[in-house]
């Protein structure tokens, strides 16, 4: 059973599988199973080993998320069908399943790898404000931000707030508008920073199918660039998604699969966003066959992926799936902080060190200021990520965890603040598409403090 080639099944199972309630699929399948499955394997966070170094708890991790996948399969809402496939399914398709890729076209083309933990192979980096508010007439200076920046190798969309001046509005008219107006955009930025087959992700301003299917057709987002398509906390999918994964496969393009663990939801705590990451990566793989994912979770409270218990929880599902696949993965850095803080950049900092040792593929930076804010974003965060990576390269899980508890005691103490910091025009220069003078000073003095904690960035200019 070959990567892509089950897409009828999948399609045939989502008609025809068990039926359940979807309520009684949440609240007595998923939680249930994943509180038994916890229990039976013995899985434990440890607040102060934020980035675990236990092979054993990883593979015991990896083994019950298998089960879970197994046992609750996905639900499509439309059909109130259970989409269940057996185990010998799953690891075939696991075994299947690309483990690397070319992303992007020509001289721009981007290549990404499955990853082990501590391994000196570069990650690829994926950087851009995913999802967050824009105007128009910012979208194209913003997105330059992130074009320009050497390390970044493909650029991740804000959504539009407005479509030719017009409110945007779901499933209408304006959506199949929206998706085109996000194209010819992306398509403006990447050849004004002179990478013209620089690898885009999007269509962000597609709520429902419409969206990604028309922007995605001739003219518009092209094969080679990355198709988004998410999955339905916890465990579900719908005709919209099913939808955008016929589409794309039938195009030949490339397929950017979300899913996310909801932390004190169905799942449970930490432990349980751990298993929940780590079978969303084997469900995603089997329902959505993906070239890439990305497997994220928040705090309820907080709305970041930053605090201690989430970045054990990403580390040891990261360090499952890479140890006992060879799945092309990562996941969404989401600080509190915005741009113009030194927070943003300490958390990006520490969520890039995590993933780069715990076997993450690519790099995704940043949802700045949780993604709350409008406007909050620009290149110079998704750098600090990237740097972070590379400087991260090859070194001991013990080693990064000890540095990565030097840098919480850093940020840890701003999270509840949430200082959204400042919108993009007023941290770069909108003409010359730099960082202000502050802004900059603000990076280099946080860049050193970080060399002095123990990471061995490039010195600032």
């Amino acid at each position: 059973m070959r990567h892509r080639g089950r897409l009828l099944d999948v399609l045939d199972r989502a008609e025809n599988g068990p039926l359940i309630d979807e309520k009684e699929f949440e609240g007595r399948l998923v939680a249930q199973t994943a509180k038994r499955l916890i229990g039976k394997h013995g899985l434990k966070c440890n607040a102060e080993t934020v980035i675990p170094a236990d092979d054993a708890q990883a593979d015991r991790l990896f083994e019950a998320g298998l089960e879970f996948a197994v046992e609750v399969g996905m639900l499509c809402t439309n059909t109130l069908r259970r989409i269940v496939w057996t185990r010998q399914e799953y690891e075939e398709s696991l075994r299947y399943a690309p483990h690397e890729a070319i992303l992007g076209a020509g001289a721009d083309a981007a290549f990404v790898q499955s990853r082990m933990p501590e391994a000196s192979t570069r990650l690829m980096v994926v950087g851009g404000p995913f999802g967050v508010g824009v105007p128009e007439n910012l979208f194209v200076p913003l997105m330059l931000s992130y074009a320009r920046e050497s390390l970044i190798d493909v650029i991740d969309n804000p959504t539009l707030e407005r479509v030719y001046g017009r409110p945007g509005k779901a499933a209408s008219p304006w959506e199949v508008l929206g998706g085109w107006r996000e194209a010819e955009l992306s398509m403006q930025v990447v050849a004004q920073a002179g990478r013209p087959g620089m690898c885009i992700a999007g269509v962000e301003l597609s709520p429902t199918a419409l969206g990604e299917i028309s922007a995605s057709s001739w003219g518009g987002f092209r094969p080679t660039d990355l198709h988004h398509v998410a999955g339905v906390s916890e465990f579900k999918t719908n005709y919209e998604s099913l939808s955008k994964i016929a589409h794309v496969t039938r195009i030949g393009g490339a397929i950017y699969a979300f899913m996310a663990s909801i932390y004190g939801g169905y799942m449970g705590g930490a432990e349980g966003v751990a298993l929940g990451l780590t079978a969303a990566g084997i469900v995603l793989n089997q329902n959505y066959m993906p070239t890439v994912m990305s497997l994220s979770s928040v705090h309820p409270f907080l709305q970041c992926t930053t605090t201690r218990e989430l970045l054990w929880a990403f580390s040891m599902a990261s360090q499952a799936l890479s140890r006992n696949t060879r799945l092309i993965f990562s996941s969404l850095v989401r600080p509190s902080a915005g741009p113009g803080t030194k927070g943003v950049l300490y958390e990006n900092a520490a969520f890039g060190v995590m993933g780069t040792v715990s076997g993450q593929s690519f790099i995704q930076s940043s949802m700045t200021a949780s993604g709350t804010h409008a406007r909050h974003a620009s290149g110079l965060d998704a750098r600090m990520s990237a740097e972070a990576s590379l400087a991260a390269l090859g070194m001991s899980r013990e080693e990064a965890n000890q540095l990565v508890l030097r840098i919480l005691e850093v940020y840890e103490p701003w999270v509840e603040m949430r200082d959204v910091g400042q919108p993009f025009e007023e941290v770069y220069d909108l003409l010359t598409i730099s960082p202000t003078p502050s802004w900059q000073a603000t990076y280099d003095e946080v860049k050193e403090h970080l060399i002095r904690l123990g990471l061995a960035l490039p010195a600032a200019c």
